[in-house]
């Protein structure tokens, strides 16, 4: 989903023109917070998004694991599967055309709010509605929240990974690469979460390390 509306933001702005895109991930954004809506919940208290929260959050462990992440991440990506150069080479391909056409686009400032609504898109899909609600399952609640972070973070994977498996003529172990971390970064997150009882944490990681890729490739490749 979220590679989907990323091809759809990067060719826009490779174009010049990011209405469509800006629109279709305002209208994926609202879809869990209608949904929420619909339940007559208050989704900002049940998903830990409220300001009380946010003070109760260790701000620099938090931004410290998002370094760790990015790093990490981006020195794999970089010396051991090429990933950099990949994208570099064949900027159609989903994942990293967003962050490509944002760096190299007199529209650069408009990356702070693609990443802030991609990023919370996706946090409120996967580390909220699947997670919260798979938690919240009276059968899986006698397995602690182990299960609904792992699912979670198996189908964070699935969703980068499956468009680049069909879409792409990459060696396997690209391919897998692609299902690997998001994988992890799923896990990391959901973790996280679970500890401060709140998506804020999560968000912050997610947030960090795709605007960090974006700076990356400003630096890198001189867009």
């Amino acid at each position: 989903m979220t590679t989907i509306v990323g091809t759809i933001i990067g060719n826009r702005v490779k174009n010049e023109n990011i209405l469509g895109g800006t629109i279709a991930i305002l209208i994926l954004l609202l879809i869990p917070i209608g949904i929420e809506f619909i339940r007559k919940t208050d989704p900002i208290v049940y998903y830990g998004l409220d300001f009380i929260t946010l003070k109760k959050i260790n701000i620099r462990s938090v931004l410290g694991l998002a370094g760790i992440v990015f790093v990490t991440i981006a020195l794999l990506d970089f010396y051991v599967f090429d990933i950099w150069k990949i994208i570099h080479q064949n900027s159609k391909i989903a994942v990293g055309s967003t962050s490509m056409a944002l760096a190299g686009s007199p529209y650069f400032y408009l990356s702070v709010f693609v990443v802030f609504g991609g990023t919370l898109l996706e946090e409120l899909w996967f580390r909220g509605l699947i997670q919260y609600k798979i938690k919240s399952i009276t059968y899986f609640k006698k397995v602690n929240p182990h299960l609904a972070i792992v699912l979670q973070s198996i189908l964070f994977g699935l969703i980068h990974f499956i468009p680049i498996f069909y879409g792409s003529d990459f060696e396997l172990k690209v391919k897998l690469w692609f299902f690997v971390y998001p994988t992890i970064i799923g896990l990391i997150l959901g973790y996280t979460n679970e500890k401060y009882n709140s998506l804020w944490p999560g968000w912050i990681i997610h947030y960090t390390n795709n605007l960090c890729s974006i700076l990356l490739f400003t630096i890198l490749f001189k867009v």
